[in-house]
């Protein structure tokens, strides 16, 4: 039997051995970002027993192992990286602070000071060199090499030490908390793995990603807050004549209408449906239907954010996002045929379809995605925080699990977003079904959510 398309099986078993590295060197790479370094080694370990040499997996892993205490086997791999890419300033410095670490202060300067002659103004390496130097004993070269590093504060802490001990002994030198500046420099190495990912492979065009934060629970099923449905009671079966009942007077009825909100929760669905602000302090919404506001409106445009940085591109395009200073008190109706929903984010990222997103508050950050498909590319909002979003749906959603080893492939006509550490891909792949099967595939595990 001949394969689909022509395709050599040899080529076939290749593509799809490339997808799953790419797969796993992208879940490590977006685990890495978040901090979440135990499960990051696991996927860097899989993505490597697929691509034994590749070097940027090899370099993550390595940060990995170092962030986790295995400096020797961080130093291993450093070493070997070292002697294959020589004039790879980074990976020097990676290496030194591993022999630092370990005690092997003359090898890291030997690399420190390699990396200096190949790049002299490498901030991180006069500051490792100046912490070697501390903890030789050399005050004065350790004061001038964190001057050139840019740490003014350690600086001064050599002249306090050169003023107190006159050379005499230095202080432990353990006392310094860097683990931030390695946090830092492994969290650049991750971003560097995902913008190749997404250069070399459009179909991955997905932002990194924040640190831990979620639009469902645990299990995947998403909490609404007020959805604002009315329960209709039965009618009687009693065919007997009911006395209307008489009209309520007209302060009982504005009572009945009156709407009561949490200062607490700046973004509500009321019974009716409509969306409530009452925000203290900014929020981030459409003007779409605004039914009535109190206090100044003061608004400004939301452009798409990638990295952190602002994009010349609005967020909702036509209908764009707006920053609302607050305080703020609205009250907004929702499109005909369309209903809101608040969504009380937790523990894991939520990405939801840019158009679906009517708006947020303060405490909830951003940053946009696309799904490159066949025609135009879905635009894709990554929300995370402790905050409330708001999405606009015409009916109401499904959600899918998606678990490890499977694959669920979807119309992303349908698509509103997922829940959970998922990995899109679209492509539709070589198996005889392809052709016939949604173009959209999810791999991973966590939750997508569609529409009915």
């Amino acid at each position: 039997m001949q394969p689909p398309d022509g395709e050599e099986p040899g080529a076939s078993r290749a593509a799809e051995g490339s997808e799953d590295f790419l797969y796993h060197l992208y879940r490590g790479s977006t685990m890495l970002l978040q901090d979440d370094v135990e499960h990051a080694k696991e996927e860097l370990e899989r993505a490597l027993s697929l691509q034994p040499q590749d070097a940027k997996s090899q370099d993550l892993l390595a940060g990995v192992y170092f962030r986790l205490g295995f400096y020797p086997r961080a130093i291993e791999i450093w070493s070997k990286l070292v002697e294959s890419f020589p004039r790879q300033v980074t990976l020097r410095v990676n290496l030194a602070l591993a022999l630092f670490k370990t005690g092997q202060a003359d090898e890291a300067l030997e690399h420190i000071h390699e990396a200096l002659r190949i790049q002299p103004d490498h901030e991180r390496a006069w500051g490792y060199l100046g912490l070697v130097h501390w903890r030789l004993g050399n005050l004065e070269a350790a004061r001038e090499a964190f001057l050139r590093g840019g740490q003014a504060s350690m600086a001064k802490r050599m002249e306090d030490e050169i003023g107190t001990s006159a050379g005499g002994l230095p202080a432990p030198v353990d006392a310094v908390d860097f683990e931030a500046e390695d946090r830092a420099a492994m969290r650049s190495a991750a971003e560097e793995a995902l913008e190749r990912l997404e250069s070399e492979h459009p179909h991955l065009a997905l932002e990194k990603q924040a640190p831990k934060h979620a639009g469902g629970t645990s299990s995947g099923v998403w909490q609404q807050t007020a959805p604002g449905e009315e329960v209709v009671p039965p009618r009687s079966g009693a065919l007997a004549p009911q006395m209307a009942p008489a009209p309520l007077s007209l302060k009982a009825r504005l009572t009945e209408w009156a709407l009561e909100t949490s200062e607490d929760e700046p973004l509500t669905v009321g019974p009716a449906g409509q969306l409530i602000v009452t925000a203290k302090h900014d929020v981030f919404v459409r003007l779409l239907g605004l039914a009535a506001v109190r206090g100044e409106l003061r608004t400004t445009v939301v452009q798409r954010r990638s990295r952190g940085r602002e994009l010349d591109e609005l967020l909702g395009h036509r209908n764009p996002v707006m920053h609302w200073r607050g305080p703020i008190r609205a009250l907004i109706a929702p499109e005909d045929g369309s209903r809101f929903v608040a969504l009380a984010l937790g523990d894991d990222a939520l990405y939801v379809r840019e158009s679906t997103l009517f708006g947020f508050d303060d405490r909830v950050t951003f940053e946009s995605a696309s799904l490159p498909l066949a025609g135009d590319p879905v635009l894709i909002t990554q929300l995370s925080g402790a905050g409330t979003v708001v999405l606009t749906l015409t009916s109401d959603p499904m959600a899918v699990r998606v678990e490890e080893g499977q694959e669920l492939r979807v119309d992303p006509d349908r698509l509103i977003g997922w829940s959970g550490r998922l990995f899109p891909n679209a492509r539709r792949g070589t198996a005889p079904y392809s052709a016939h099967a949604p173009p959209l595939a999810f791999r991973g595990d966590g939750v997508v959510i569609l529409s009915s």
